[in-house]
Formats: C-alpha cells, structure tokens, sequence
C-alpha cells in the first residue's frame, strides 16, 4: 500500500503550469513513446540503484536495515535519508555515477516537458482562434508554397554532397518533397508556438540537479556575494579551455557584479604540462595575482612545453622567490589533487566543465543558456 501511494504522489506531481493549466509527471510519462518510456524508466531505476549503492556504501548494508527496522519504514526511506543528509561524503567515483544518472534523467525530463509545453501552447493558439490543434495544423498546411522543382534539385545537391561522406543513397524526389513539406510546416507551427509562448504564463517546476562542489580556497574572479556563481573545471593545455574564456569574458562583461567564476584546476592526464600549469597557476595565486598568471598561461599556451614559470611570474608581476617557494612546498600541488576530487566527484568527464550555481554544464556553447536561465530565476 506505502509502494502504491508513492508512485500516485510522484505520478501527480506538477511539473509545470501553462496559462494555469497543470503538467504531471504522469502527463510527461504518458507523452513518451513506448521505446522511450522504456528507457526512462530504466534511467531511473538505474538513478535508483546508483543512489541506494552509494548509501549502502556509507552507511552499510546491515546497519541501513537495522535503522529502518527501528523506525518501522522501508529501508527506501533511510537511503533517502543518507542521500540528503550525507550525499558530500560520499566517494568521488559514487557521487560521480549518481550525478551522470540525474543528468540522464533530468535531460529525458527536460526535452519531453517542452515538448508538452509546446503542445499546450499550440492548443492555446488554436483554441484563441477557434479551432482544434487538428484544424489549425491543416489551416498551416493550407499555406504551405508548393514544393518546386528547384527546391529539390538544391535538396538532390545536398544529398548527393552527403552520400560522398557517408556513402548512403540519396531518397527519391518524392521523399525529399514530403520532408521539405514537414519541414515548413513545423517552422509555422513553431512560429504559431513562439508567438503564443510570448503571451502564455509559464511556470516550470522541474528543476535540474545540482551539485555541491566546495569552493573553498578556489581563485574568484569577481565578487564572492555574486548571485550567479560559476565554477570552472580548466585545464591550461585544453585549446578548448583557452576558447571558454571568451565565452566567460562576456558573460562578466554582460553581469557584472552579478557573476563571479571560481576557477578549480582539472588537468587531463594526456596534458604533460598541464599540471605544473596548475601548480603555477596556484602559487600565483598565493600573491593575489592569479587572474593575471591565468591569463599569462593561457596567452602563452603553445609555449607550455618550454615555460619557464618562474619568469613568467616575474613578467606578470611576481616575487620571484616566493613563488619559487611556493612551488617546491608540495602545498598547490595538493590543491590540485583536491580539485581533481572535487571534480571527479561533480562528474566532470572534459575539460572545460563548468557548475552554474551547480547545475553541470559540459560545454561552452551551452553556458551562456544556462547563465540566463539562472539569471532570469533569480530576478523573480
């Protein structure tokens, strides 16, 4: 009976509200097809396990029993329990495999939640003209141009560059006409969808996973009371590193005060030179100066090979010695395993990888999105 009201309290949870309408998880499962629905099932059984493994890991098999005997529950419950009181002592590689499951399910959530939002949005278009969604899909269809010759010769052109890559055969004309058709009428349906959503009171309640990483002792860029908090996983040899910078250059151009980067050092194991990069990197900071080493090293990065770190300290405005010091103290170079942790722990695979205000971001291209989007939560 306990088993069966749970899965009702999950199913009925409201996951959104689109113009005061509500969106369930039961509403979010039921829209996935049946291969997906599979495997989002499995995503969360998998979660499941990997979060009653990492339980079981710290509190032991025997005494999670015996504490769930003593308090009349299922043994469920004390695992949820130790996840929420006790998730940052865990192993690294355990909290790492539990934090790649959430990804994995909050990602099949997400996608299939717009999805539902989109539908309501068209059904909200249509009903303010009207019409049923069938009908307002057919009226959009009505508008469609006609697919002219032309327009499948560039497709055939397109198709036959493809086939030279991928060696596969081009599809007929009267296939090509029918995707292209598709193709225009979900850009006016999405059209339909942009303009609605502009006048539609949406509120999403599907909140990502976070993750704790400690930032004690990182390098700030910026005002540690800044709201939008990003975390940088940074490798001084990873070209793509080098790249993210300009992408969080203008992300403190655009915040201000608002954002502030805490840099953690991540240096992959194929990078020879990355690590004493780091350590470097560190002991810069020790004299208050790491923003302006960090951007010495990144600046130098195709010199990595020959640095001579203790000039480029002096050329960075330095004390020679005390970073000399620093450097053979063995102390930044701990700091770098402690980062290593902290990352491996967060789930980070590649660098660079970022935390928004803890929400995992393994990309570049897609934290100015997210960004955003933490940034809009907090005006509200």
């Amino acid at each position: 009976m306990f088993l069966f009201i749970a899965a009702a309290v999950v199913a009925a949870e409201v996951l959104a509200v689109v113009n005061g309408k509500s969106i369930t998880r039961a509403d979010l499962v039921a829209a996935l097809s049946d291969r997906a629905r599979q495997q989002y099932h499995e995503a969360v059984a998998d979660l499941e396990d990997a979060e009653h493994a990492g339980a079981r890991d710290f509190l032991g098999r025997q005494a999670a029993e015996n504490a769930a005997k003593q308090r009349g529950t299922l043994i469920d419950s004390v695992y949820a329990q130790v996840m929420s009181s006790d998730f940052n002592h865990f192993d690294p590689n355990l909290r790492n495999r539990i934090q790649r499951e959430r990804e994995r399910v909050y990602s099949a959530e997400r996608a299939t939640l717009e999805e539902l939002i989109q539908r309501r949005l068209f059904e909200s278009a249509a009903q303010a003209r009207k019409m049923t969604p069938e009908q307002l899909t057919r009226a959009l269809r009505a508008k469609l141009p006609s697919v002219t010759k032309s327009d499948i010769d560039f497709i055939k052109a397109y198709e036959a560059s493809k086939q030279e890559a991928s060696a596969t055969e081009p599809p007929g004309e009267q296939r090509l006409a029918i995707a292209m058709s598709s193709a225009r009428l979900e850009q006016m349906r999405m059209a339909v969808i942009d303009s609605a959503r502009g006048r539609a009171r949406i509120e999403s309640r599907l909140d990502p996973p976070r993750v704790a990483v400690s930032t004690a002792g990182a390098s700030v860029v910026g005002s540690p009371s800044a709201p939008l908090r990003v975390v940088v996983f940074t490798d001084f040899e990873c070209p793509f590193c080098l790249e993210a910078e300009h992408t969080l250059t203008d992300l403190r151009r655009k915040y201000g005060d608002r954002l502030a980067l805490y840099y953690l050092n991540f240096p992959l194991p194929n990078h020879l030179y990355a690590r004493p990069a780091a350590v470097a990197a560190l002991c810069a900071a020790a004299q208050g100066k790491y923003s302006e080493y960090h951007d010495y090293l990144f600046a130098h990065q195709e010199s990595l090979a020959h640095a001579d770190f203790a000039a480029w300290a002096e050329a960075a405005g330095l004390d020679r010695t005390a970073f000399e010091v620093c450097r053979a103290s063995g102390d930044a170079d701990q700091r770098v395993d402690h980062d290593i942790r902290e990352g491996v722990a967060a789930g980070v695979a590649a660098t660079p990888t970022f935390l928004v205000n803890g929400r995992l971001v393994p990309s570049s291209e897609a934290l100015p999105g997210i960004v955003a989007e933490e940034a809009a939560k907090g005006k509200k």
